[in-house]
């Protein structure tokens, strides 16, 4: 018997199309101390209607006046309803396999000094068709400082379970950031050890629906940065690092988006900072041509 309450919050805004899969794959965990919270975050589809099929299974949530507040607000709201333990998220498109929040709890009741469990899994279009794996198998996590501001490797909240307390030391998830999840992995890795789950547990789901992304996610990783190293003495490698990846992609997005001269200038600056990475991006891009 499991000691450990897990709430799992589920944002969500217009999902009619998946809720259900998603809903019911949480209900299909070998696991039964859970608390089901799903926030509807102002749909104007079904997506309210099916949720209510589901009481008193799970508890509805939604934002004064049934307001579009966005996933940060969402999940931030589901986060001071609950006082469960461990709290796992789960975006409302994906799924997970059913003994996925038993082995997380497992690793938390093993290894005390952890206070972020995530899993590999897999990534689906929207038929559950698998396309590829979340990690290579040769992917370990080192609990260096610093490796989560270079870059996020956590793809999905969906495959992450938290020790509730770990909030009170980082904070919730700030609603101005395109890149809340980042931020927000960012400041864990600072405060608490970090436990990878190879087993593939999480399915993260890629279809048309979902938003695409925006020159503003990339904007935000200079504030992210900035913020990151007034809190915690990253120093100047890891911030000449990080800010040449910033750069780069933002020159990606730039040039795809024909954008020409402000892509060169994005390079340049990119190379600038990163010369040998700049040499190494563009010697795999000779390989793979």
């Amino acid at each position: 018997m499991y000691k450990s309450k897990v709430a799992v919050i589920i944002p969500c805004y217009n999902s009619s199309k998946y809720i259900r899969e998603t809903i019911e794959s949480v209900l299909n965990q070998d696991y039964e101390n859970l608390e089901i919270i799903v926030i509807d975050d102002g749909s104007t589809d079904e997506t309210r209607k099916i949720l209510e099929s589901y009481l008193p299974k799970i508890r509805i949530l939604s934002h004064p006046n049934n307001a579009n507040l966005g996933q940060a607000a969402s999940l931030n709201l589901g986060i001071n309803e609950t006082k469960s333990d461990l709290i796992a998220f789960l975006d409302s498109d994906d799924i997970w396999y059913p003994n996925k929040i038993k082995k997380q709890v497992d690793i938390f009741e093993e290894y005390r000094g952890v206070g972020i469990v995530y899993t590999n899994g897999y990534v689906i279009d929207e038929n559950d068709k698998i396309l590829f794996t979340l990690f290579l198998d040769n992917f370990r996590e080192e609990n260096i400082r610093g490796q989560m501001l270079l870059k996020c490797y956590i793809k999905t909240p969906s495959s992450v379970m938290v020790k509730r307390e770990i909030f009170n030391k980082t904070g919730l998830f700030k609603n101005h950031l395109h890149s809340m999840d980042h931020d927000m992995w960012i400041r864990m890795s600072e405060v608490t050890k970090f436990y990878y789950l190879c087993e593939y547990l999480t399915a993260y789901r890629k279809h048309g629906g979902q938003k695409s992304l925006k020159r503003q996610q990339w904007e935000d990783g200079f504030n992210i940065l900035e913020e990151a190293c007034e809190r915690y003495p990253y120093g100047i490698y890891f911030k000449r690092k990080r800010r040449a990846v910033l750069y780069y992609r933002l020159g990606e997005y730039d040039r795809t988006h024909h954008h020409y001269f402000r892509s060169i200038r994005n390079y340049f600056l990119s190379i600038i900072l990163d010369p040998f990475r700049a040499i190494n991006v563009i010697l795999n891009e000779i390989k793979s041509s």
